[in-house]
Formats: structure tokens, C-alpha cells, sequence
């Protein structure tokens, strides 16, 4: 079994939760600080910007890109097998390179909002053990508030497989009809 420890950074944060008992995605919320009521990121001419949090919560203006905090902290653990002795270090931190959480926009708030994830799909890498911020991007033409305690992102956490770069000095030939890529298959 996976088990991730969650360490909230203020006790406003919220451990995250499943919507249904069969969402495969876990929902995150943005939680900030009360000592630090600032969200930074870029606006649409890429210039850094401030984006200072209400009574109501953040607004987001189009373009926005912003780092939008979770107040939590994830720890992934695979508690299949159990650490005894030195050597086992090791192989737990094997065993744990296999995994990673990985970030989605919500699909009510892309559709309805135009509030996506600025880089598609975050990546939470099993070795970072800092807050989690989501990367919002608003790509409506309207300013958008996001309240505290709303419902920003999905996360779930995936096995990854490791592989091993080999250069090689012939150029790989190919293996099936494909000529190309972006549409040379057709864009129909």
C-alpha cells in the first residue's frame, strides 16, 4: 500500500480528499497564509505580479499565471515493505523513485472558469518535500476570484518507470508506415 503523509503549514489547510468512493483524482484547495496574504506569478506580458489576497479570496486576471499555495506538504511512503536495517534505506528509496503525484486542472473549473494548469500536468517529484502549489493559469478574458478553501486542482499519485538512456551512432530506423508527425496521419 501507498501512503502519503500530508503536513498541513496552518490549520486553515485541508487534507485532501476523494469526491466520490471512485474518483481516481484527489481534490486540492487553495490554502494560504495568513502571515503571507500574497500570490506571485506573471501576468500576461510576462511581467512578475502580486496578486494580494482579499477577505474574498485571490483574483485572478486574464493571462494570470500564478502560483496558487495548498498550505500542504506530501511525503510519499510504500509501506509494503518496512525499513530494518541500513540496506533497506536503499531499497526503499528505489522503491519510492517508482512514484510521483501528479497535478490536472479541475475540469468544471477549465470549462465553466478558463482556470487551467499554466504547465498542462504538475509533477509533485517523490524527493520534494515543500509546499505544493498549483500553477493557475486563467485563459478567459474575465477576472476571476478564486476563494479560499476552493477547489483548484486534482492530483493522484502514479508509478513511473525508470529508463536507461543508451546513445547510439546509427540513426534509428523506422519501425512501422509512419512518415512525420504533427497531423501526417491525418486530421480527421
Amino acid at each position: 500500500m501507498i501512503q502519503v503523509d500530508v503536513f498541513r503549514l496552518h490549520e486553515d489547510a485541508v487534507v485532501p480528499s476523494y469526491g466520490t468512493s471512485l474518483s481516481t483524482c484527489f481534490d486540492l484547495g487553495f490554502y494560504p497564509s495568513k502571515s503571507d496574504p500574497v500570490v506571485n506569478g506573471y501576468d500576461r506580458h510576462n511581467l512578475k505580479v502580486e496578486r494580494y489576497i482579499s477577505g474574498d479570496g485571490v483574483y485572478v486576471n486574464p493571462g494570470d499565471r500564478l502560483l496558487v499555495p495548498t498550505g500542504l506538504i506530501f511525503k510519499i511512503r510504500d509501506k509494503r515493505n518496512s525499513i530494518e536495517s541500513f540496506a533497506d534505506i536503499t531499497t526503499e528509496r528505489e522503491e519510492l523513485q517508482q512514484f510521483s503525484i501528479r497535478l490536472h486542472a479541475r475540469s468544471g473549473m477549465a470549462l465553466k472558469r478558463g482556470l487551467v494548469l499554466a504547465n498542462a500536468e504538475g509533477v509533485v517529484d517523490v524527493d520534494y518535500q515543500q509546499q505544493v502549489y498549483i500553477l493557475l493559469h486563467n485563459i478567459s478574458d474575465m477576472v476571476q476570484l478564486i476563494p479560499v478553501g476552493e477547489r483548484i486542482a486534482q492530483g493522484e499519485v502514479v508509478t513511473n518507470e525508470k529508463v536507461h538512456f543508451i546513445e547510439v551512432n546509427d540513426i534509428p530506423s523506422q519501425h512501422s508506415e509512419r512518415n512525420g508527425g504533427f497531423g501526417s496521419t491525418g486530421t480527421t
